[in-house]
């Protein structure tokens, strides 16, 4: 019995680390196209430079940032991923904010999520699309949040804030 709970301590540790590839990580991406009724979304991964995507003001702590790592090739191989309009924090595919995160989804709205992506792939707006693997073993890789590009105002307020800086 004295080993018996270090051996499960070791099995379950096992048994995690099998889906350790399941954490979340991000990418750039230019949006393709919409299957509405499959609930995917094509993708085409693209490079970006975080630093100019997502500015901080100064005195930002470098390890604020809510992005995941960058996801590895054997991620953006799958160009196809699910895409969800409701459910939980972690299932439903949300839309944020550059600067402050805010998720700008109305949840009220079933056909918000859908217009939103229509209108990105119009545009041809490069995003940063975090990945994360579905419930499940055969569950296809889907895309929890999208970060729409930093806006005019976003810079601006970071301006500001520089600005508003005082030096110690």
């Amino acid at each position: 019995m004295r080993f018996g709970v270090p051996i499960l301590v070791f099995l379950a540790l096992c048994l995690g680390s099998s889906r350790a590839g399941a954490a979340s990580c991000a990418s750039f991406a230019v949006l393709k196209s919409y299957d509405a009724d499959a609930h995917r979304l094509e993708v085409t991964y693209a490079r970006g430079s975080r630093a100019k995507y997502f500015p901080k003001p100064e005195g930002t702590p470098r390890d604020s940032s809510k992005i995941p790592a960058t996801c590895k090739k054997k991620v953006t191989k799958e160009t196809s991923l699910a895409v969800k309009a409701s459910g939980g924090r972690f299932s439903m595919t949300q839309v944020r904010s550059n600067f402050q995160g805010k998720m700008l989804n109305d949840t009220d709205d079933p056909n918000w999520l859908p217009a939103k992506l229509t209108q990105l792939i119009a545009d041809k707006t490069q995003v940063v699309v975090v990945i994360r693997p579905g419930v499940g073993k055969d569950a296809p890789l889907g895309i929890t949040t999208i970060y729409l590009p930093i806006t005019d105002e976003e810079r601006a307020e970071i301006k500001r804030l520089d600005d508003q800086a005082e030096d110690v």
